[in-house]
C-alpha cells in the first residue's frame, strides 16, 4: 500500500527497509523517546517485522522529496470495536520542526477514520516527550490515564474530537499542499500487494474496496 497525499508519500514497510528502520530506531535521539530502550538486534528486527506484517498493522515509511525521513503506523486493535492505535518517529532532524510530521499524522488519522472506519485511536506517550504530548493534544487527543510510578501517559483520539480539534490543522495542510480534498481510495495504490497475506481477513467493507483497486474498477 502506497499513499500519496499532500505532497508526501507513505509507503507500507517492507522487508527491504527494516534494517534502515532498525538503525534509525537504535539511534540515541529516537531510542530515548521509546519505552523499550534496549538496542534492537538484526534478528529481533526480522522477527518483529514478521509479527506485524499482517492485516492489523499498517506501518509506513514517510517519504518527503524522495527521502525516507521517518516511520508512522496504525495498529488495529479491533475491527469490530473500531479501535486503533498510532505512533510515529522522525529520524531526519531537518524535518522535525517542519510541516512533514504534521502532514504524515493527518494522513494517518484520515486513513484511520476515513478508510479504516475506526471510531477512535489510542496512543502511549512518554511523559518526557513534550513535543509528542503537545502535538497530540492539538490534534484532539486527550489524556485518559497517567500511570502511577511510570513514565507513560495514555491518550485517546475519537473521530469526533479529531474532526473538531484538528480542523485548522487539516485546513492548513490542505492549503500548504494546494490539495483541498480529503484522503480517499483515489490516493491509495495497492499494486502488487500480497492479497492473501495482507487483505484476506479484513472486513468486507475494506475487502470490497481493495478488490476494486486491484481490478481497476
Amino acid at each position: 500500500m502506497i499513499i500519496k497525499k499532500y505532497g508526501i508519500t507513505l509507503a507500507r514497510l517492507t522487508a527491504e527497509d527494516i534494517e534502515l528502520v532498525r538503525i534509525k530506531r537504535n539511534s540515541p535521539a529516537i531510542q530515548s523517546k521509546m519505552f523499550f530502550q534496549k538496542p534492537i538486534a538484526e534478528q529481533e528486527q526480522k522477527e518483529w517485522f514478521q509479527s506485524i506484517n499482517n492485516e492489523k498493522n499498517y506501518y509506513f515509511i514517510i517519504q518527503s522529496s524522495g527521502e525516507k525521513v521517518g516511520l508512522i503506523h496504525g495498529k488495529i486493535h479491533s475491527y469490530d470495536d473500531k479501535v486503533a492505535e498510532g505512533g510515529m518517529f522522525i529520524w531526519d532532524e531537518k524535518c522535525l520542526g517542519s510541516h512533514i510530521p504534521v502532514i504524515a499524522s493527518v494522513c494517518m488519522a484520515d486513513l484511520t477514520f476515513f478508510i479504516m472506519k475506526m471510531d477512535k485511536t489510542i496512543a502511549e506517550v512518554r511523559t518526557d516527550n513534550l513535543r509528542a504530548l503537545k502535538y497530540n493534544l492539538e490534534l484532539g487527543y486527550h489524556i485518559t490515564e497517567k500511570l502511577k510510578d511510570s513514565n507513560k501517559v495514555l491518550m485517546e483520539l475519537t473521530k469526533e474530537s479529531y474532526f473538531q480539534s484538528a480542523k485548522k490543522i487539516r485546513e492548513t495542510v490542505k492549503k500548504i499542499a494546494k490539495d483541498h480534498s480529503d484522503l480517499s481510495w483515489e490516493d491509495i495504490d495497492i499494486t502488487g500487494v500480497d492479497f492473501d497475506k495482507l487483505y484476506q481477513n479484513i472486513p468486507d467493507y475494506l475487502k470490497n474496496e481493495v478488490i476494486k483497486k486491484i481490478n481497476h474498477v
